[in-house]
């Protein structure tokens, strides 16, 4: 019996160790594997490049004009779609538009029509296939990184929001920002009732990603920060679909004061913010098919005037 428990006792002693050493064998093919895709990612090359003697944007107030763009997104599928001739998808064929400075433009269509791609262009995320975009008579290829970010602000739908207070979010926006900066614009763009509701108003605390906040209350921190920014051109992929009508009325009401004065495109999901927009873009399958007021648009019967029927009709069902 003592030779028999010795003979386990060692053969586990003897295996124990041979088990570890295959574990940590897994671990370091993991950890390497992980340490490659971290390389790859710096390595990447900043894109779109950065000009060798960048233009100066010229003070005050932005115009933009798109001519010709085309855009496709890379696929090996190219061929069996209409694609450029590097085998992309074209998402984006012959656009061309002229938004005057201090315009507000509202880009609509249905899901896939290139309304956002469209956006992504203009704050240069990507540069076109074909076709130039210019700022203040200054095609972007030629515009500086820094400058380009400093005077054109873009507020997504998923905003990025740090694991801190609502106040060092929104200071985020501006080096050197005071806790009064960020107080004035919180009362300039009407929010402040808002802030109220919050436990510890300005110091609340938003969670990893803005988790603690709802995705309206998230949307409207976002707004305070390109407030804060103070842009020449502001470009919105508005997210109002899923949140309460009293957070939709606030951010209307933020909305509105912060595209006062200033170059505003808005791709717009609830076509409310299009009946208030001077101007109506209509994309549909990546081309502009109407470009003109709400109403006159709506009294022609044509793309926009079935989407706004339609939205009316599905807005007074959920009533």
């Amino acid at each position: 019996a003592g030779a028999l428990v010795s003979f386990v006792f060692l053969t586990y002693r003897f295996l124990e160790p041979i088990a570890e050493f295959t574990e940590v064998i897994d671990q370091t093919q993991t950890a390497v594997a992980g340490l490659h895709r971290v390389l790859s990612v710096l390595d990447m090359a900043i894109t779109p490049t950065e000009p060798e003697q960048p233009v100066v944007l010229p003070a005050g107030q932005l115009d933009i004009t798109i001519s010709k763009v085309d855009y496709a997104y890379p696929t090996r599928l190219g061929e069996l779609f209409d694609s450029d001739e590097r085998g992309g998808v074209l998402v984006l064929r012959g656009i061309d538009i002229h938004i005057p400075a201090g315009q507000q433009i509202a880009m609509v269509g249905a899901t896939g029509s290139g309304k956002t791609t469209l956006g992504r262009l203009i704050a240069r995320f990507a540069d076109p296939t074909a076709g130039v975009i210019s700022v203040g008579g200054v095609p972007l290829g030629n515009v500086g990184r820094a400058d380009l970010r400093s005077r054109l602000v873009v507020v997504s739908q998923e905003p990025f929001l740090f694991d801190d207070t609502i106040a060092c979010n929104v200071a985020f926006a501006r080096e050197g920002a005071t806790a009064a900066d960020v107080q004035q614009i919180v009362d300039d763009l009407d929010v402040a009732d808002w802030v109220a509701t919050l436990s510890d108003g300005l110091d609340t605390r938003v969670g990893e990603r803005g988790g603690q906040l709802s995705a309206g209350e998230r949307q409207l921190v976002a707004l305070l920060r390109a407030g804060l920014a103070d842009p020449d051109v502001l470009i919105l992929d508005e997210a109002t679909s899923s949140v309460d009508a009293l957070t939709e009325v606030r951010i209307a009401r933020a909305l509105d004061h912060l595209a006062a004065s200033r170059t505003t495109i808005a791709i717009a999901h609830r076509l409310s913010t299009a009946a208030r927009a001077d101007r109506v873009l209509v994309l549909a399958d990546g081309v502009l098919v109407e470009d003109g007021h709400h109403d006159v648009l709506v009294d022609a019967g044509g793309v926009y005037a079935g989407l706004y029927d339609a939205w009316v009709e599905s807005t007074s069902i959920q009533r």
